[in-house]
């Protein structure tokens, strides 16, 4: 979110739970926010609504493959691979007490802690699940409100994304997307066939899991029924 109300520069911290997520919640008024949103929920600025930017999943070289000016900050704490398993990939995860015991009525059309893209417009929502993606081969080309939307995995950083494109067909090819128009994404970047880079438009999108999505946009579509 850009934290500027009014020309005024303000400061959040973590609010509380709500559905199953953090809120946040501005210092200067004590207004909750919705945080993927920008939407106000709860207090004096209710009715108005921050800026929303997409923060991809990306890694270090396709961080500098979009900006070499690219600053990269290293932790100074040691990893060891391998002696904790991620929460976000375990499929037995789950939510605490604590967590559902702010959730109001779920949506059982997919697993609670299913992992997904959740797309949004003005228009629709859409949830595309990671094993639909998988099944269409990590890479395709979608409609959305009338425009076509490459959803793939990226094969480096292993998490979906989707933008808007002129082609109608794609697919994986030697660890890079290759479109039926001739264009690439290749290190998160999208080329032309001459090797141009050219700019990606992205809808609002979200690598979550389908609880929140489902909570935060009811009814959504789902992609594949």
């Amino acid at each position: 979110m850009i934290p500027t109300i009014d020309g005024k520069a303000h400061h959040f911290v973590v609010g509380g739970l709500y559905d199953g997520v953090f809120v946040a919640q501005d210092t200067e008024t004590g207004t909750l926010w919705n945080h993927v949103t920008g939407e106000a929920l709860h207090g004096p600025l209710v009715g108005r609504r921050l800026q929303v930017l997409n923060l991809l999943q990306v890694n270090v070289e396709q961080a500098l493959a979009v900006d070499p000016e690219t600053r990269v900050a290293i932790s100074g704490q040691p990893f060891v691979s391998g002696t904790r398993r991620s929460r976000l990939s375990d499929p037995k995860a789950d939510l605490n007490d604590r967590f559902l015991s702010t959730m109001g009525s779920e949506d059982t059309r997919r697993p609670r802690m299913e992992l997904g893209l959740g797309v949004w417009t003005g228009a629709t929502h859409r949830f595309y699940p990671l094993e639909r993606i998988r099944q269409r081969g990590e890479a395709f080309v979608d409609e959305l409100d009338g425009r076509k939307l490459l959803v793939y995995i990226d094969p480096d950083a292993s998490t979906p994304a989707a933008f808007f494109v002129t082609a109608s067909g794609a697919k994986v090819q030697g660890g890079e997307i290759r479109l039926d128009n001739g264009d690439v994404v290749r290190s998160g970047v999208r080329l032309d066939r001459t090797g141009r880079r050219r700019n990606a438009e992205h809808p609002q999108q979200l690598f979550t899991r389908w609880y929140g999505f489902a909570l935060m946009f009811p009814g959504c579509e789902v992609f594949g029924g």
